[in-house]
């Protein structure tokens, strides 16, 4: 089927999600740990209202680069928030909280980010410079004999490079939650080629379309990969290893701004030449894309829906997570609204959550939308005796809920055991063979 429209509309998968992005929106879709899909959105200035240096051929590939590394990451440690604020938070969350009044889920995402920048520069980076170098030293190559040599040198590094990318992706695929990524990531394509095939925008449409898209960033990094060869092969081969790892890391800002430009001239065409440049990097989402279930597929169509209608209609209100807050901090808020009556603030928050004075002193969380609440009885916008009753009849119900799975669980489990028991077909009760 010939394609019949194209969007503007891109994105990327998240923890337990997909984020979308338009021409003037963007918005995270993910499903919860009680199954219900929860979506944070905003408004984003226009490239065409940007600053002229987004807008200027190779110098827009920079900031692009930049600006969606940010970005990605960004609504990755977001959608992850979802999740955290949901659990229960352990012994060591609470002490860690307490003493030292920070989020430690905040400062593991952030250390994880850290972790995972220097890990790509060592694996994509050192290592190859260093596997390249321990082949010419025992091979015994003079990298300076003469500019063939050279060339061959960082031809050879491209493609060390190139094979531990491949085996890195392939790697992670192996993990469990990574293995979830890459399935939502197939959802983001999916959706994507659902609409862009002119198809209504349900499940069934959605489930019938590839896993493989043709402007996936994946495409993207490979083609980078390829570009990177031949600009660093233009700064030779120094045997001072030092200098070359230098000069490899200054010139990724020219590697991702030449990459940007091709891939947007490649866009422009469909024929045998492009086919063939873009087939390594379509081959290897086969990789990074796995078949996604039902329920994946609808968080993908809710966060598309939800960008195409903020980018046709700037008027529709941004969304926000209901995530957690430290309750030191919305303590402090709430005894800032009370006057400084602590009494009454701690008798809010109680209220709110549905716990006693004693229980409060263990909370170390609370939800934004329950902080939000606490703000408004504290300034007399909304009745503290009523939203009490039905901060406990909530509570009443999640109990008869949990109890009521509770039963079902075990309900399933002996019927798995006593089925287990029973005698197979042929045997008497006994185990012997029936007559």
């Amino acid at each position: 089927m010939a394609r019949k429209r194209c969007t503007s509309i891109g994105g990327q998968a998240v923890i337990e999600g997909v984020m979308m992005r338009g021409v003037r929106s963007m918005a995270t879709a993910v499903r919860d740990e009680k199954g219900n899909i929860v979506i944070e959105s905003k408004y984003i200035k226009p490239t065409k209202d940007k600053n002229f240096l987004f807008r200027t051929p190779f110098l827009r590939g920079i900031f692009n680069f930049v600006g969606t590394m940010f970005m990605g990451v960004g609504t990755l440690l977001r959608s992850g928030e979802v999740f955290d604020g949901e659990t229960q938070p352990s012994k060591v969350e609470k002490w860690f909280a307490k003493t030292f009044k920070v989020d430690v889920f905040s400062v593991v995402m952030a250390f994880a980010v850290v972790v995972g920048v220097a890990l790509s520069l060592l694996l994509f980076y050192f290592l190859p410079q260093l596997i390249v170098t321990g082949i010419a030293e025992l091979a015994k190559i003079d990298a300076d004999a003469n500019v063939g040599v050279q060339i061959g040198m960082n031809l050879l590094e491209g493609a060390v490079r190139m094979l531990i990318f491949i085996a890195y992706i392939a790697a992670t695929a192996l993990m469990k939650d990574v293995r979830r990524t890459y399935m939502y990531h197939g959802a983001e394509h999916k959706t994507i080629s659902c609409y862009e095939q002119g198809l209504e925008l349900t499940v069934d449409n959605a489930r019938a379309m590839s896993t493989i898209h043709d402007r996936c960033g994946t495409t993207f990094m490979f083609l980078t990969m390829v570009i990177s060869v031949l600009v660093f092969s233009l700064t030779g081969w120094s045997d001072q290893f030092w200098l070359r790892l230098v000069l490899r890391l200054a010139l990724i800002p020219v590697v991702a701004g030449i990459s940007y430009e091709v891939l947007k001239f490649l866009a422009k065409f469909d024929n045998k030449f492009v086919r063939v440049i873009k087939a390594p990097g379509l081959a290897l989402q086969k990789l990074t894309t796995r078949q996604p279930s039902d329920d994946m597929l609808e968080v993908a169509i809710a966060a598309f829906k939800t960008v195409q209608a903020m980018d046709e209609n700037p008027e529709l209100p941004e969304l926000r997570f209901d995530t957690k807050l430290l309750a030191h901090k919305v303590q402090k808020r709430v005894v800032d609204e009370c006057g400084g009556d602590e009494a009454r603030a701690k008798d809010i928050m109680c209220a709110v959550l549905a716990v006693s004075p004693e229980e409060l002193e263990h909370v170390s969380h609370i939800k934004n939308s329950k902080a939000e609440l606490m703000t408004l009885i504290a300034k007399g916008e909304a009745d503290l005796e009523a939203e009490r009753e039905k901060a406990l009849a909530a509570k009443e119900e999640d109990a008869a809920k949990n109890e009521s799975a509770s039963r079902e669980a075990h309900t399933e489990e002996q019927a798995e055991r006593d089925g287990a028991k029973q005698p197979q077909d042929g045997e008497s009760e006994n185990g012997a063979e029936g007559e």
